[in-house]
């Protein structure tokens, strides 16, 4: 059975080792994103008025639940409260044992998504926000882990397009995650069957994983010398010491490009849970989508914003590459993309009324173009500090979810009574974050390494190109 299974992995061995580690990583974060959006769009359907027919679909009565706009917004958001809270701790083990605690954390989730039918069965809307916390928390150690892979695998010159590549699977798993709950609602007339099915496919992922995910080409059994010979050479700009390296806490705390990427992570994720979370509701009580076209036509504009990402990020390597512009300039140009004509776009369709075309069109080049954002700051932390790249996603992620928080709970307070108006003042705030967050990126931001990824008296950094 040994040799079997080292024939086995060796037969996966013909592809290069970088590109595996690329693709698992991709489908980590598909996998967390369908089960974060299942809800977004059940819920739609789980809160229908028993004699409504916008959904589309005949729901029994059992699986009818009273919960107003506020109980949404507090159910909606209670996944970041955990989300938040694993950030930050994950950030003091992402580092060390970051093969383990990418499976656990897509193991976590997909557990509890599968037992989601069952605790709102028994407890309601609390044991549902008891779940998603700790869903939160699972899912909260992906994007911190994820930066550690980077750094160990994806060379700076290449960082742009990988980076993007693997990040971007949160645009595939919302799109996929978002049109198959539509269409699984409105199959099989129950919320239920999404929650056991993308449960049971990140379990999937997990086996995968535990077979064939490696945490650095040194640790990586079947890779061969050439490949990484010509990793361990590409990434030794920012290798680290053999030793652990003490976390500089102060001068991190204290980097003023630090709080600049932080300040675009913030208009990012407020932007983005607005859209992930909110717009299914909006497009429902405004628009009165049923259920399988509100899924298509809130998350379907996820897979332009993939196409803009990934070409965004193969842009950044070839400017910064060709020395168009230095990695801080491209960091700054992409991340202005991702904000500002998402900002116009989404309020132009605040303003658009109840007019499907024209509103539809609107939110989707709002979508697609938060692409932008890829390339930009979420890479941004690879380039601040390789060697403490975890911690600095940990950090920045962290603080960035607290937007999660926020935002549904804004939208909840603001929209009792789901108005255009009502609407229209989210947006109003969305548009305000975006740009003010945007306007402090572009002057704080930076996409050089930082001293204090080094150790004391190790090699000083080179500048950016």
């Amino acid at each position: 059975m040994p040799s079997l299974l080292n024939t086995c992995m060796g037969g996966i061995c013909c592809c290069a080792k970088q590109h595996i580690l690329v693709m698992m990583a991709f489908f980590a974060i598909f996998n967390q994103y369908t089960m974060r959006v299942c809800l977004h769009l059940a819920i739609t359907v789980m809160t229908d008025d028993q004699n409504a027919t916008v959904s589309g679909v005949e729901i029994p009565d059992e699986d009818r639940f009273d919960w107003d706009e506020h109980e949404q917004g507090i159910i909606l958001s209670s996944f970041y409260w955990g989300y938040t809270l694993s950030h930050f701790a994950s950030t003091f083990v992402a580092d060390h044992y970051s093969k383990h605690l990418l499976g656990v954390s897509v193991l976590v989730t997909a557990i509890f998504t599968l037992l989601t039918p069952l605790a709102i069965d028994y407890g309601g809307a609390w044991l549902l926000v008891v779940f998603r916390v700790i869903e939160g928390i699972g899912e909260g150690a992906t994007f911190p882990v994820l930066s550690v892979l980077v750094a160990h695998w994806v060379p700076a010159n290449r960082r742009g397009f990988f980076g993007s590549f693997i990040f971007s699977g949160c645009q595939i798993g919302a799109l996929a995650g978002g049109i198959g709950t539509g269409y699984f609602i409105e199959a099989h007339g129950t919320w239920r069957t999404t929650f056991y099915f993308w449960g049971a496919l990140a379990i999937l992922w997990y086996i995968v994983w535990l077979l064939i995910g490696y945490e650095s080409p040194e640790t990586h059994p079947y890779i061969s010398e050439q490949e990484k010979s010509l990793l361990l050479e590409q990434l030794a700009e920012s290798k680290k010491s053999s030793e652990k390296l003490p976390i500089p806490w102060r001068r991190i705390f204290t980097s003023v490009p630090l709080w600049g990427l932080i300040a675009g992570q913030i208009g990012h994720d407020w932007g983005t849970y607005l859209i992930i979370t909110d717009l299914p509701k909006y497009m429902n009580s405004i628009l009165q989508f049923s259920v399988a076209d509100n899924g298509l036509v809130t998350y379907g504009p996820f897979f332009s914003m993939w196409l803009f990402s990934i070409l965004g990020g193969w842009l950044a390597d070839l400017q910064i590459k060709k020395r168009c512009v230095s990695r801080t300039n491209a960091r700054k140009l992409w991340t202005t993309i991702g904000s500002l004509l998402p900002a116009i776009f989404l309020m132009l369709a605040s303003y658009t009324g109840a007019n499907r075309v024209p509103v539809v069109m609107f939110f989707a080049l709002c979508v697609t173009f938060l692409g932008g954002f890829y390339p930009g700051v979420k890479v941004n932390s690879n380039d601040l500090s390789p060697n403490f790249a975890g911690v600095l996603m940990g950090m920045v992620n962290g603080i960035g979810a607290i937007t999660g928080i926020l935002t549904p709970y804004i939208a909840g307070l603001l929209t009792p009574n789901q108005t255009i108006e009502e609407w229209r003042i989210v947006f109003w705030i969305a548009f305000v974050v975006l740009n003010v967050t945007n306007v402090l990126f572009l002057m704080f931001a930076s996409g050089d390494i930082q001293p204090w990824n080094y150790p004391a008296g190790s090699e000083q950094p080179q500048q950016s190109q």
